[in-house]
């Protein structure tokens, strides 16, 4: 385009010229193709006409503003992280596999998938899984409904134990995860209505819910909190009891042989213990401080060995057994502060008479002597012995600072239940069939393992963020969807510096700016 002004009667017009440079006479100049007159009084659909008579010769295509559509924009972020730690676990062929030769008449790996997908970004009930697909650049999930999830559920409940024990051949064999130690324990989830009645009963809540029928989950992981295999039992069940069931779970899925069982004091007893020895379990166990053995080691002269700033060790033996005793000198210090406020209190009290403190938890420090109401400065005494100490039994040969640690790791089950239960809502459950709660279940401890191996990756790359942190990142990025003519053309938003070293942590590429060729848009 050339642009050439003229002066006329004391005003100046600017024309418009297609010109071509051609070389004349030894020099270059230019050859007018086309004069389209004057600048301000172009005709905007001759303009039109020209660029769509030359488009044909460029391998584009033409379109006016008005005749782009724009369908919708989804997200893409989440989805292209959710899709890549699916495939590193091998879930879609392991549920491929077990679903072949049974006629479903649709694709249930496909749900299971949405059901997991929505489990950790927006959990919600069955029917807002639904409606969350419609959101997600997977077009694939369209035509997913509510019975279809409902039976991917029941084959979830029915394939549990094959399941897991494919997700385990993938997670050692391909994803090196240690099980040389694994972790135990179990936390409670309640009921809204009445649930299954094979899994429903009142037992103690840990959601201090003592109102609703409830079940217990027992959960088994690895030392860095990766899901191995879960158990359901009713709520009444007690952690003496659960440990047993959680015995037979290991005795069929690990190798025994080189593995050690971490749990809490709770599930100790003689019979769970001597249940371990036999069948070759080797263990790390917390136990009771006010029992005789307990009692027994912290009484045991020896020198702490520190292990970190807040973690100091020594090793006892008592009756041929070893034992791990633990101090903590930040804990011991929280110990006297809050018993030392307990106590200010009971004095207050006791001036003032009060005889009601001989009930309720006060009642361990305080005595009647001669028919008055006193402090019991023996059993304040006993007390302040235990401050931020606790004391491990092991039939490992580790050095007693690895013990200590590794009973100190049972903070990453006690962190799954959490996540489990926020943000990923296992509870309330909602269900009354047993095989759907089951299913709902599996739903949950999948989604936790697809965001534990997330933090994983992260976490080899430097990157020291939650799940829950990556995906809120990740949920802006969108690619909006635009119809054109016959074609729909994809545009990819262009992720941040943050966005793109998930990505890249994780060895996603960054998708292209547009998923189609490009169009000339006349305006």
């Amino acid at each position: 385009m050339k642009k050439t002004k003229v002066r006329s009667r004391q005003k100046t017009y600017t024309y418009l010229q297609l010109v071509e440079s051609v070389w004349r006479n030894g020099r270059p100049t230019h050859r007018v193709v086309a004069n389209l007159g004057r600048e301000d009084q172009v005709d905007p659909d001759q303009v039109d006409r020209l660029i769509r008579a030359l488009a044909p010769y460029t391998g584009r295509e033409v379109y006016a503003l008005e005749d782009l559509e724009l369908v919708g924009a989804r997200e893409y972020g989440v989805v292209a992280v959710l899709e890549h730690l699916w495939q590193m676990l091998e879930l879609g062929r392991i549920l491929a596999g077990l679903a072949e030769g049974r006629s479903f008449g649709f694709d249930v790996e496909k749900a299971v998938r949405a059901l997991v997908y929505a489990r950790v970004v927006a959990p919600s009930s069955d029917r807002g899984v639904v409606r969350w697909l419609k959101g997600l650049a997977l077009p694939e999930m369209a035509g997913l409904g509510l019975h279809h999830l409902y039976r991917a559920l029941d084959f979830l409940a029915a394939n549990k134990e094959k399941i897991e024990a494919r997700l385990l051949v993938v997670l050692t064999q391909k994803l090196f995860a240690d099980v040389s130690l694994v972790l135990f324990d179990t936390t409670s989830v309640y009921f809204e209505g009445e649930g299954p009645g094979e899994l429903t009963a009142y037992g103690y809540s840990r959601d201090k819910r003592p109102d609703r029928p409830q079940f217990v989950l027992g959960l088994l992981t690895t030392r860095n909190g990766l899901p191995l295999a879960h158990l359901l039992l009713p709520g009444n069940t007690s952690d003496l009891t659960s440990l047993k069931q959680a015995v037979d779970l290991i005795y069929d899925k690990l190798p025994v042989g080189g593995l050690v069982l971490v749990c809490d004091r709770g599930m100790v007893s003689k019979d769970n213990l001597e249940t371990l020895d036999r069948v070759g379990i080797r263990y790390i166990v917390g136990t009771r401080l006010r029992s005789l053995a307990s009692r027994a080691c912290l009484a045991r002269a020896g020198r702490y060995r520190e292990v970190e700033a807040n973690l100091k060790v020594k090793e006892v033996w008592h009756e041929g057994r070893r034992y791990i005793v633990c101090f903590n000198p930040q804990e011991a210090e929280r110990d006297r502060l809050e018993r030392e406020g307990i106590i200010a209190h009971l004095e207050e009290e006791l001036a003032k008479g009060v005889k009601s403190l001989l009930k309720g938890a006060a009642r361990r420090y305080v005595c009647v002597r001669e028919g008055r109401v006193e402090l019991n400065r023996k059993a304040i005494a006993e007390d302040a012995h235990y401050d931020g100490k606790w004391v491990l039994l092991t039939t490992t040969d580790l050095p007693a600072q690895e013990v200590a640690l590794a009973y100190k790791g049972l903070w990453r089950v006690e962190r799954a239940f959490r996540t489990l239960k926020t943000p990923l809502e296992i509870r309330p459950v909602y269900h009354w069939n047993q095989s759907r709660v089951q299913g709902h279940v599996m739903v949950c401890v999948l989604a936790y393992l697809l965001e534990r191996l997330l933090e994983e990756k992260l976490q080899e790359k430097g990157l020291a963020m939650s799940a829950e942190e990556a995906f809120s990142l990740l949920s802006s990025l969108k690619v909006a969807e635009v119809a054109v003519g016959n074609k729909t053309v994809r545009y990819f938003s262009r992720p941040t510096g943050e966005q793109e070293a998930i990505l890249k942590a994780l060895g996603l590429r960054t998708p292209p700016k547009l998923e189609t060729c490009p169009s000339i848009v006349a305006k």
